[in-house]
């Protein structure tokens, strides 16, 4: 990074600059928060409430928010901006980090900087989140930090450099477990560094695998048994026959088999199932080319000229998709966002085929040279249509608000919808005690327990089976909604009040202006 200013200073200045204004774009086309924002924010109001019990048992894996609160009382802001402040500075650090090791792996080829330092601003599967308030820009930059630092190492041999690589491994683990994993590794990599040539190499290089190994399979051991053991309890209270995790995982797998037995050709199958969906959503991450790109890289060896890198980038990017695999198969599900430690792994690799088409460009036939300016300019409108990032969610935080301004401040209120809450300016700990679903707007009627509200917040989506059925239940059982919203493609949002009577509905209509 300090090579990279001192060599470059204007590059570096432009690119946090860049990054300034590419995140204040994103919030004006998306100003409405994601879910699970709505949680990282409410448990660090807690934390600068002073309720850290509470914060610790609503979420067990509290720094992000920790984050967000020493932000937001270090610049006496409010947690959502602080949280976009964080987010802002964190996505900087990200894409100085991916800049740094193309850099470093290019020997400061000035070209091939400036086209990573392209790709990586307007890389679309970055530019999507920068609204979200999210873990993985702080782990995605640690995790690319320490990635630099081995790349470092592995060209130095300085101890300073093994730190830097053993540190942010770590810190990566704060924001998302799977750091846990790369720290985990560690050892190994440090069996590949045996024959450097740093002093006490054998001892330094043994003590740290000894502490890292305990280390990480203690915090590995501590976080998958508080984050599975509620999973236990609540299947055993179901009545289901588990009494641990290794049951949970074995009843998983079995969900997800459906009828088949369990068996090694099974467990193949589920296997190569999950591959498939963990190399589908990282193309989607990688948007195809840039994909082939990286994979044209390696093949050709236009990036390393040392096996040890080479070795390690690999070892790194496997390590990311069996990872992955694994969740896969135990969870039954894959958010896309998680492969994208393995799609900037591979991104690494892109800004060098790219090079290499455009040195060709002056050199090969016309129908070559057309191929290569097609395949650019599909990169190019790819990364301009990954800049609208348009909300679709705006009648939700318009319903929210609405409430905060229209209904009184004590009023109870469920939705199913945490969103239409949050925005409704209840406090953390009501954000926090309830599960916010259809289904249990389902189950409070049956039980009564919807008596207990007075007023209900429908988000639903027309010709959805589920929203639609519970939006006949609402208007059979209290009339017409006293407020509506509506988005495109049949979304909206019905406000109803559970003391509904004709008179107060006509006076309700006529004082809102509905």
């Amino acid at each position: 990074m300090y090579q990279l200013y001192r060599d470059r200073p204007l590059l570096v200045l432009s690119m946090i600059f860049a990054n300034i204004l590419l995140s204040a774009w994103c919030l004006y086309l998306d100003p409405v928060i994601n879910f699970d924002g709505v949680t990282y924010l409410s448990v660090a109001q807690l934390l600068l409430d002073g309720k850290t019990a509470a914060a610790m048992e609503y979420y067990s894996w509290p720094f992000y928010s920790i984050f967000i609160a020493a932000v937001a009382k270090l610049f006496a802001l409010d947690v959502e901006m602080a949280a976009h402040v964080l987010n802002t500075l964190l996505a900087t650090s990200l894409t100085l980090a991916f800049v740094c090791i193309v850099a470093d792996l290019s020997n400061n080829n000035r070209r091939i900087i400036l086209i990573a330092m392209v790709v990586i601003l307007l890389f679309p599967s970055i530019t999507k989140y920068r609204s979200f308030i999210i873990r993985d820009f702080g782990y995605l930059s640690c995790y690319l930090w320490s990635l630099f630092f081995i790349f470092r190492f592995c060209a130095t041999a300085n101890k300073k450099h093994l730190i830097g690589w053993l540190v942010f491994a770590a810190l990566s683990s704060l924001f998302r477990f799977e750091g846990i994993v790369f720290v985990l590794i560690a050892p190994y990599f440090l069996f590949l560094f045996g024959n450097t040539n740093f002093p006490h190499r054998k001892k330094i290089l043994t003590a740290l695998s000894a502490v890292i190994s305990i280390a990480s399979i203690a915090l590995l051991f501590w976080y998958v048994n508080d984050k599975y053991m509620d999973s236990v309890e609540a299947a055993q209270i179901a009545g289901r026959d588990i009494q641990g995790l290794s049951d949970l995982f074995l009843a998983n797998i079995q969900q997800r088999l459906g009828e088949q037995p369990l068996s090694l050709m099974a467990i193949l199958g589920l296997s190569f199932s999950s591959t498939g969906e963990v190399s589908y959503e990282l193309l989607r991450r990688m948007a195809v080319f840039y994909a082939i790109f990286a994979v044209v890289a390696y093949m050709r060896a236009y990036v390393f000229r040392e096996p040890l890198p080479r070795k390690i980038w690999f070892i790194y990017l496997v390590a990311n998709l069996l990872m992955l695999i694994g969740f896969s198969i135990f969870n039954n599900f894959l958010v896309s966002r998680y492969t994208m430690a393995s799609a900037l792994t591979l991104l690494i690799l892109a800004p060098f085929t790219i090079d290499r088409l455009i040195s060709l460009l002056g050199d090969v036939n016309f129908k070559a040279k057309l191929a290569t300016w097609f395949m650019l300019a599909v990169l190019i409108l790819v990364s301009i249509e990954g800049l609208d990032v348009r909300t679709k969610k705006n009648y939700i935080k318009e319903a929210g608000q609405w409430v905060a301004e229209n209904l009184p401040s004590d009023a109870h209120i469920y939705s199913n919808d945490k969103l239409v809450i949050y925005y409704a300016g209840r406090d953390s700990q009501t954000l926090m005690d309830r599960l916010y679903s259809l289904d249990l707007f389902n189950l409070f009627f049956e039980t009564n327990e919807i008596k207990t509200f007075d007023y209900l917040v429908l988000i639903g989506e027309q010709d959805e089976i589920y929203s639609d059925t519970m939006r006949q239940t609402l208007a059979y059982k209290y009339g017409f909604p006293i407020k509506t919203f509506y988005a495109d493609e049949g979304r909206y949002a019905f406000i109803y009040t559970t003391d509904y009577n004709y008179e107060y509905y006509e006076q309700f209509k006529q004082d809102s202006g509905q």
